[in-house]
């Protein structure tokens, strides 16, 4: 049944009227910008993964606990690695041992499950060790990189490796090489920072720091240790707030004891 000319011109002022509304809203709603790249660390990891990682780096372990909600930690070794990581920061030591044990289990291959169970052993003051799992994370990596010399994730946690066992030159050279490849990676960019500033090369690890807190401010130690430098360049100013936000941001963390003792003699 054909409309009336009167209901035709309604029903053309109501579609007009609609698409007009559409339109509107379309200009006045920003495009969600393409997402960047994922951080080398964790290429091939569960999104759950990637988003408890983000807070992880602010020390926000609630939250971090709840992206990982109903991601299967007995099977996958990247959810049985950030929940390491997780108990690490609650320090729960010895569990967070045992399930980093069990990342590496897991996943035979990779390196992250050997490094982050460094750390925790390193936290847990097994200085043995932590050195054996951080040197098992190095070979992992090397391993990888036999088959494919440019893989970025290998690259990565070959430079972590090596600078957790103060071998700080090497590190910075793998760094850099990555950095080369991945200019403007926030967590490159934080780790060639910190082992800059372990060499005593403070203007570049600030300047670095700086860098990599310019693209994701949720790094908590890059506050850390950019307000170390800046003791160094005396940038009493940027000490100051650099290690009253980090003590903010983790009050739990093993660095925040100095950070409070230097922020008291302000």
């Amino acid at each position: 049944m054909s409309l009336s000319p009167r209901l035709r011109k309604l029903a053309t002022v109501a579609l007009v009227a609609a698409l007009g509304a559409v339109l509107a809203e379309a200009q006045q709603t920003p495009p969600t910008p393409p997402a960047g790249p994922r951080p080398p660390g964790l290429a091939g990891a569960p999104a759950a993964v990637v988003a408890a990682h983000k807070h992880l780096l602010a020390y926000d372990t609630g939250a971090a606990r709840q992206a990982l909600e109903g991601s299967p930690a007995d099977t996958n070794a990247w959810v049985a690695t950030a929940t390491c990581r997780i108990l690490g920061l609650e320090k729960e030591l010895e569990a967070a041992v045992a399930e980093c044990r069990r990342a590496a289990d897991l996943d035979r291959s990779h390196p992250a499950p050997a490094l982050f169970l460094g750390d925790s052993l390193a936290y847990a003051e097994q200085r043995g060790a932590a050195a054996g799992a951080y040197a098992q994370a190095e070979t992992r990596a090397r391993a990888i990189l036999a088959a494919q010399a440019d893989d970025p994730s290998a690259l990565y946690y070959l430079g972590v490796a090596q600078q957790r066992q103060q071998r700080f030159a090497e590190a910075a050279t793998t760094l850099e090489s990555l950095r080369s490849a991945r200019p403007e990676d926030a967590e490159v960019l934080f780790q060639l920072g910190t082992t800059r500033f372990y060499q005593e090369e403070w203007q570049p690890a600030f300047d670095l720091l700086s860098a990599a807190l310019e693209r994701k401010p949720g790094i908590a130690l890059a506050y850390y240790y950019r307000g170390l430098a800046a003791a160094k360049l005396n940038r009493k100013d940027v000490l100051f707030n650099d290690l009253d936000r980090f003590v903010k941001m983790a009050p739990e963390a093993p660095e925040a004891a100095n950070a409070r003792q230097i922020l008291s003699s302000f």
